[in-house]
């Protein structure tokens, strides 16, 4: 009985626990946008994390591709056929990361189409989209990198952080160079900058 009682109260307090908890909620509007900034915090870091991540894996495939490059006079050779069979093939799958286009232009114009169509699918004013200069010399494969400023309304914090996660699954490489909040203006609007890597098209022989 005695064991039976304490559960029994236990129960109780915890329901009366979990119902003052719910009043406090509903009632603390700072506890719940605290909250809110919480986990937009921690999406930005997650998001902040990806583009490292990113970052990592281009100084990987500049690594594959030197590899690669220095095998090449050796592939005749028996021992060295299948290291540059992988070799190529992570390569390519490193190639299929870049943005291709005819030129420069086309892949500056399918980079801000991309972002407005995932800005429109989310439901995100879009208040400025430009292509930002980009002091780089190109690789030795021609690629180089483009940057888009995008100036959006930040009144839907779930719809930004749903944009980021966005950006993070593109199947080609897409970076977010920065994130600028700005709760004074008037709406609220976020600046996010991102850079991808664009190599043009190879001209049929």
């Amino acid at each position: 009985m005695n064991a039976s009682a304490s559960g029994l109260a236990l129960h109780k307090q915890l329901a009366v626990g979990w119902q003052q908890a719910l009043r406090e909620w509903h009632a603390n509007v700072r506890l719940r946008w605290g909250l809110r900034l919480i986990v937009a915090t921690v999406c930005v870091w997650l998001a902040l994390l990806a583009q490292d991540q990113a970052q990592a894996w281009r100084v990987e495939a500049d690594e594959v591709r030197s590899e690669f490059q220095r095998l090449q006079p050796l592939r005749a050779e028996t021992q060295w056929a299948q290291r540059a069979v992988e070799a190529g093939a992570q390569l390519d799958a490193a190639r299929a990361l870049l943005w291709t286009a005819a030129s420069q232009g086309q892949a500056e114009a399918k980079l801000q189409d991309t972002l407005r169509e995932m800005c429109g699918k989310i439901g995100l004013p879009v208040r400025e989209l430009t292509m930002a200069a980009v002091d780089a010399k190109p690789g030795a494969d021609g690629s180089r990198p483009l940057r888009a400023r995008l100036v959006i309304d930040m009144s839907n914090r779930l719809a930004l952080m749903a944009l980021l996660a966005e950006i993070g699954r593109t199947p080609q490489m897409m970076m977010v160079d920065s994130l600028r909040l700005r709760p004074q203006t008037g709406p609220a609007r976020a600046e996010i900058e991102v850079r991808v890597l664009f190599r043009p098209q190879e001209k049929a022989p």
